[in-house]
């Protein structure tokens, strides 16, 4: 993962968090600042993501430490797996250690729950959502691609996308029904970001995707939907329909439902619980 200046920002409040005015316990237990060597092991089995950024915690304390990595992001760690070994100064490895491991296990846990999905999915593709922890989510998307996952909008400034509020407030300010609408906010859309954008409209049956696709939508994501309406939707697209459109599934998704949601007629499926639901992936950094 390329580290830009943000993530460097990132690093440094980081460990400033939990440095603050010093780590004291290694003040006073060493005087000295000597040469140590740990090693990176792997406690349970998964997918390996973050090096980069646990190798650039030490650096910005240490230009000295030195790294010999045994694997790679996106790869299969097993329990028990020495996975890398370093070597620096102490005072700077004790100081790194736990802002370190937090980092590398947090994303290697998404991956690892991401990768899970993949596999199940087959065909269907799979998109981490902006469902991230504040601050981390260019950390969080490189993690959903590392186990083998796509990324949905980085944010609200680069994609259109129409949701189920957006619908609700202008029915409540206009008095339409729901379907006119969906119209109403697709066709403005169109017409103001077209040309920058790529426009999505959450709905929730048939009526309303019909009304987005006609309307000019790229995508439609139908969310918490009856399955009759997204193949009544395939259906019609079906009928001599000829432009494209994205068909989208979401909403609680989960290890045991994708199974069954793969057999529905869709492109993808947007899962938050990749970002937010994950169980970090625990490592372990020993001296010798």
């Amino acid at each position: 993962m390329k580290i830009n200046k943000n993530i460097e920002k990132l690093i440094k409040e980081a460990l400033k968090e939990d440095i603050g005015k010093g780590d004291i316990t290694t003040a006073y237990l060493f005087e000295k600042n000597f040469t140590i060597t740990a090693i990176l092991q792997a406690k349970e089995d998964g997918i390996l993501c973050g090096l980069d950024i646990f190798k650039c915690v030490f650096l910005s304390l240490s230009p000295a430490f030195k790294f010999k990595f045994y694997a790679k992001d996106g790869a299969n760690v097993y329990k028990g797996m020495k996975v890398a070994e370093i070597k620096g100064p102490v005072k700077e490895m004790f100081a790194g250690e736990r802002t370190a491991l937090n980092i590398l296990q947090h994303l290697s846990g998404i991956a690892t729950f991401t990768k899970k999905f993949v596999e199940k999915a087959g065909k269907v593709e799979i998109y981490g959502t902006r469902k991230t922890a504040p601050l981390l989510r260019e950390l969080e998307r490189y993690a959903v691609r590392t186990g083998g996952g796509k990324n949905h909008r980085f944010g609200l400034f680069d994609m259109v996308l129409i949701k189920t509020n957006h619908i609700t407030t202008i029915i409540k300010q206009t008095g339409m029904d729901k379907v006119s609408a969906v119209i109403y906010a697709v066709e403005k859309a169109v017409k103001q970001a077209k040309k920058r954008y790529k426009i999505e409209v959450e709905v929730e049956n048939y009526k309303e995707a019909v009304a987005g696709y006609l309307s000019g939508a790229d995508i439609v994501m139908f969310d918490n939907a009856d399955e009759k309406e997204v193949k009544r939707f395939v259906k019609y697209l079906g009928n001599g329909k000829t432009r494209k459109i994205i068909i989208e599934w979401s909403g609680n998704v989960d290890l045991k439902n994708i199974e069954k949601v793969k057999k529905l007629p869709l492109d993808r499926v947007s899962i938050g619980k990749i970002t937010h639901s994950e169980n970090a992936l625990d490592f372990s950094l020993k001296i010798q």
